[in-house]
């Protein structure tokens, strides 16, 4: 009884973050057809739709190679393994990654698919944290790069105008916006290596933070509290390890992660061109950089989805008020938006809807026993 309780409440509460997103998205719509409807229009009323079939193919391809790069790192460990739980892994990390806000509950539903197919649980969260710090270093070296490439693109669009409806003159700095994003990024994969091999920080969480976190009322039992530390950190140790010494696997998940996320940066240029897009600055790398600037920015944001402000630093950058522009015009610029944002975020969330709904895990238990009896010594 209690389990259909918690399960419905589950239910209810990805609804209702379901209706948020979509609410907000609708709203950044508004915002951007706000007094532009009929340019708009016209604009979509000439598009050539063959280059939306090949952003189709995109999408497709990084859900393959985000699935390849989870089915890697699983057959290190299960043999029989077969790609199309690995696809389902996938699908059930962008449905509630996307829902959830700062994404933060794509993990965890990956974890209980992990288990629903019979994985063990620490099986399952050495996975999760093998893939997330592989992704991690590939997008910090697509950050690097594109910082420092295309750092004169910073200088030259300068501050970003930070309202929907351009009324006001709320402008901050690229520079600072970009500085932010890339420091959240960086700040995540040093806290987990700093937390595995640097003992100063775990001294320093297990005391001034401990001592802190206790007067605040959010830790009651500083032994549990010590124990789970420590666990955190031979936890990462054992899977930083386990991650070099497996390296045609390292090679696998960091060559597919290159490849999704320029394929996915470069769908702006796609979509551009589909609009009728000409700017001699509407290139493919512009676009792939471009992209990468907005991840940085939007990382700020824990909206589930970054909906509104994804949709609003996108046309920021990309139509900027100084610097070079991505695109001709502004209503090639806000069409493009609109139809950016429902083929790299609504209809894959669509997608991801449809097969965590209709997929049904079947448990391996015997293939999956032997494992279990092996793991400390595989791990």
């Amino acid at each position: 009884m209690n389990e259909q309780i918690d399960t419905k409440k589950l239910i209810i509460r990805y609804v209702i973050y379901v209706v948020i997103v979509l609410g907000l998205t609708a709203l950044a719509f508004y915002f951007t057809i706000w007094n532009n409807a009929q340019a708009i229009w016209e604009t979509f009323k000439k598009a050539n739709y063959w280059f939306v079939a090949i952003v189709f193919l995109i999408l497709i391809m990084c859900m393959l190679l985000r699935s390849i790069a989870i089915h890697s790192l699983v057959r290190n460990y299960v043999d029989n393994y077969s790609f199309h739980r690995a696809f389902a892994i996938d699908q059930v990390g962008v449905l509630y990654r996307t829902v959830t806000p700062a994404g933060l509950g794509g993990n965890i539903m990956q974890i209980q698919t992990y288990r629903k197919q019979g994985m063990h649980f620490a099986t399952a969260l050495s996975l999760i944290a093998k893939y997330s710090i592989i992704y991690q270093i590939v997008l910090i070296l697509y950050n690097l790069i594109t910082i420092i490439v295309k750092n004169d693109l910073i200088t030259s669009i300068s501050h970003i105008n930070i309202s929907f409806l351009d009324q006001s003159n709320l402008n901050v700095s690229l520079w600072l916006l970009v500085g932010i994003g890339f420091g959240i990024n960086v700040t995540v994969i040093l806290f987990i290596f700093g937390i595995s091999y640097w003992n100063a920080i775990i001294r320093f969480l297990d005391g001034p933070i401990c001592k802190l976190l206790m007067k605040m009322h959010i830790v009651k039992d500083q032994e549990k509290y010590h124990n789970k530390l420590f666990q955190t950190r031979d936890h990462y140790r054992s899977n930083i390890k386990d991650i070099f010494k497996k390296w045609p696997t390292f090679i696998i998940c960091f060559v597919a992660f290159f490849l999704y996320i320029t394929l996915t940066y470069s769908i702006p240029y796609f979509v551009g061109l589909s609009l009728g897009n000409e700017s001699t600055y509407g290139t493919f790398w512009e676009s792939v950089f471009l992209s990468n600037f907005h991840q940085m920015i939007t990382s700020i944001i824990p909206t589930p989805g970054n909906s509104l402000f994804s949709e609003l630093f996108f046309l920021r950058l990309f139509y900027p008020s100084s610097g070079p522009s991505f695109f001709i015009n502004e209503e090639t610029a806000r069409a493009s938006l609109l139809l950016w944002r429902s083929l790299v975020y609504i209809i894959p969330l669509a997608i991801a809807c449809l097969v965590t709904a209709f997929y049904r895990p079947r448990r391996r238990k015997a293939k999956y026993a032997d494992y279990q009896e092996n793991q400390n010594i595989k791990e």
